[in-house]
C-alpha cells in the first residue's frame, strides 16, 4: 500500500493549480498578470508551478505504474508530522497571499518554518525579515516585478 506516497503527491498535484488559481485570479485583478517579464508578477509563478504539474505527473506515473525503490510505511515516521505541518504552511501561505500581501505573509511563513526547524523564535523572526527583504530588493528593486501587494497595497522596494 502507498498510501503515504499518494498522499504526497496530491499535495503536490494541489500546489500548481493553487498558483495558476492566484495568477488568473487575485494577479490579474492587480494587474500585474499580463504584459512583458518585466511588468507580469505571474511569470514566475507560473513556470515554477509548470514544473511542479511536470513533476507531479511523472510522480503519479511512477506510482501508478509501482516504479518505486521502496514503499513508505503505513505508521508516521518521526518527520511525517513535520513534512505535513510544512506544506499545510505552504498551502496557507498561498492562500493568504493575495490578501496580506508578499511583506506581509512570507516573513510569517519563513519565521514560522525556522521555528518548526529549531531556530529560537527571536532569531527566526530576524531572518525571515531579512531573507524576505532580500528576496524583494531582488524582485521588487533588481527584476522591477511587482509582488503581491495584498489589501494592504505594501511595497517596499517597488
Amino acid at each position: 500500500m502507498q498510501t503515504y506516497d499518494w498522499i504526497v503527491w496530491a499535495l503536490f498535484l494541489v500546489v500548481p493549480f493553487v498558483i495558476f488559481w492566484q495568477s488568473a485570479t487575485s494577479l490579474a485583478d492587480q494587474g500585474v498578470a499580463s504584459g512583458g517579464p518585466m511588468e507580469n508578477a505571474a511569470q514566475f509563478p507560473r513556470m515554477v508551478a509548470w514544473l511542479l504539474l511536470g513533476l507531479s505527473v511523472l510522480n503519479g506515473l511512477r506510482l501508478g505504474l509501482n516504479r518505486i525503490s521502496e514503499r513508505s510505511p503505513l505508521e508516521p515516521t518521526p518527520t511525517t508530522r513535520l513534512a505535513l505541518v510544512t506544506s499545510g504552511g505552504f498551502l496557507v501561505y498561498l492562500l493568504m497571499l493575495p490578501y496580506l500581501g508578499y511583506h506581509l505573509s512570507t516573513p510569517i511563513l519563513i519565521s514560522a518554518l525556522l521555528i518548526l526547524f529549531g531556530l529560537p523564535a527571536i532569531a527566526s523572526a530576524l531572518g525571515a525579515l531579512v531573507m524576505s527583504l532580500m528576496v524583494a530588493a531582488v524582485f521588487e528593486g533588481l527584476l522591477n516585478v511587482v509582488l503581491p501587494v495584498g489589501l494592504f497595497q505594501i511595497s517596499v522596494f517597488g
